[in-house]
């Protein structure tokens, strides 16, 4: 599986590469060329701020929250348990880091308010040192690519129609497709953490996680959705560690793979509801998580967050936030 990953990858870039063109004369506001692209989308997600997003955050305590799939109530409730917001739904959380791994649209009528609620708190946390971090997940990349299967007739209600959201979807011309491709990342790296919304393969993992955020805009920029990246192995999709494909030995020594390949200490995923527990699924020893704990009411509406906090000392200690309290884990 390795070589074909890698020979993708490869193909990929280089027709990325040879189909830029040698100058750029224009002045429009839509980037036209790989580097324009690459520079306006870090530009826009770091503006004002000039920190490592590798590093921990600034007050050591990271939180994670899963699919959340357009239901308002449970996802202003899921960041009030986590301590991130307010009962005004301001940003509460200071210098700590919130990470939403993925599927924030389909299965519910609430997608405005929720990818706005997003937006606000993002620039909230930056003003007050703190970080606000979006995934991908595979229902983002669906609706930016036209699968539209899951999408409630609320949904489309609350976009003025069908027309209008699929105008509101669009990357280069639409308010929403806009705001979440100058956002989200197919992937995240803290200190000694990486999020994704469905689970990372070694195969992926040895590609660095800024070549799979790279490889995933460039896709989703030049309408790519049948890109290798997105399809079932990759991290938008693929759900072998969190099944156990191969049985636990297998799914270990994968996981321990991408955790060399990434230099961290832990994966953490999406994307597999655990909605008969609600609760958040831990194995090899805590070296990969679950966190898609069935949030929506569509999933049963549970409730939990992970919550990660980094000592002096380098080590960490994780904890999952149930509304009964906190659990080591």
């Amino acid at each position: 599986m390795l070589r074909p990953i890698f020979f993708a990858a490869l193909l990929f870039l280089l027709f990325v590469y040879w189909r830029q063109p040698s100058t750029s004369t224009s002045s429009a506001a839509v980037p036209k060329s790989k580097t324009e692209r690459v520079i306006q989308h870090q530009a826009v997600r770091h503006s004002g701020a000039s920190r490592d997003l590798s590093a921990a955050s600034k007050s050591g305590r990271t939180v994670a929250v899963g699919d959340l799939h357009s239901d308002l109530d449970q996802t202003l409730a899921v960041l009030r348990l986590a301590n991130v917001i307010d009962q005004d739904q301001n940003w509460s959380g200071g210098q700590d880091t919130l990470v939403q791994t993925g599927d924030i649209v389909d299965r519910g009528p609430d997608t405005i308010a929720i990818y706005n609620l997003f937006d606000k708190l993002r620039k909230q946390a930056n003003a007050a040192g703190g970080l606000v971090v979006n995934v991908y997940g595979n229902h983002e990349v669906m609706n930016l690519g036209g699968d539209l299967r899951y999408v409630t007739e609320e949904d489309y209600a609350s976009f003025g129609g069908r027309l209008k959201r699929k105008e509101a979807w669009d990357v280069k011309t639409g308010w929403l497709g806009k705001q979440i491709y100058s956002n989200f990342n197919i992937t995240y790296k803290s200190a000694h953490t990486v999020f994704s919304h469905g689970d990372l393969e070694p195969e992926w993992a040895r590609l660095g996680v800024d070549t799979l955020n790279f490889m995933a805009r460039e896709a989703i920029w030049n309408n790519q959705f049948r890109a290798p990246i997105f399809q079932g192995d990759g991290p938008i999709w693929s759900r072998g560690h969190a099944t156990e494909e191969g049985g636990e030995a297998a799914t270990c020594k994968r996981i321990e793979a991408v955790k060399k390949a990434l230099g961290v200490n832990r994966l953490i995923s999406g994307h597999t509801p655990q909605y008969r527990t609600g609760k958040i699924l831990s194995i090899c020893n805590g070296s990969y998580m679950v966190i898609d704990v069935g949030i929506s009411k569509y999933y049963g509406g549970h409730l939990a967050a992970l919550e990660i906090i980094e000592h002096n000392d380098g080590t960490q200690s994780v904890y999952a936030l149930y509304p009964g309290g906190k659990r080591k884990v």
